[in-house]
């Protein structure tokens, strides 16, 4: 069975990534920056270009990969907005999973996101939640707590 990460350089990421490698899995990580993301592919995960911010470069990190795990989110730092990344992209993430038969779709949202929706993240990751709901895919949803940081 071959996982894609989606976030895999950061903090929930990594940690999913690392135990995924340890457990036998065959990982690929889908990253925009391939530098950034050598320490992956020094652990053993194959490393797949791909950009949420450009829905075109989604599709073709989709081959022969039966889970994806998304545990992307827009950081304080980046140069994108969450309305890019957490909803387009994710909107795209879907609508190319459905595309490419995958198997299952794993996604990292917040805990009682519902009760701080005028987060704008927070409200995005809610509407993620109710497209996949809604997509037709085989998911499962993470509602985690403190690990974001810098809400916009």
């Amino acid at each position: 069975m071959s996982l894609l990460i989606i976030g895999g350089t950061g903090t929930l990421g990594r940690q999913i990534v690392k135990q995924a490698i340890d457990e036998g899995y065959q990982v690929k990580c889908l990253v925009r920056n391939l530098r950034r993301g050598t320490f992956l592919r020094d652990w053993g995960a194959e490393l797949v270009y791909a950009d949420l911010s450009i829905p075109e470069t989604i599709p073709p990190s989709l081959k022969n990969v039966s889970v994806i795990i998304d545990a992307a989110t827009v950081r304080p730092t980046d140069d994108y907005n969450a309305e890019k990344i957490d909803w387009q992209g994710k909107v795209a993430l879907i609508e190319a999973s459905k595309l490419a038969n995958i198997k299952k779709f794993i996604f990292f949202s917040v805990l009682n996101a519902n009760e701080n929706q005028t987060i704008p993240l927070l409200d995005l990751k809610l509407q993620v939640e109710k497209r996949l709901q809604e997509s037709g895919l085989n998911y499962t949803i993470f509602r985690c707590q403190g690990f974001f940081s810098g809400f916009n």
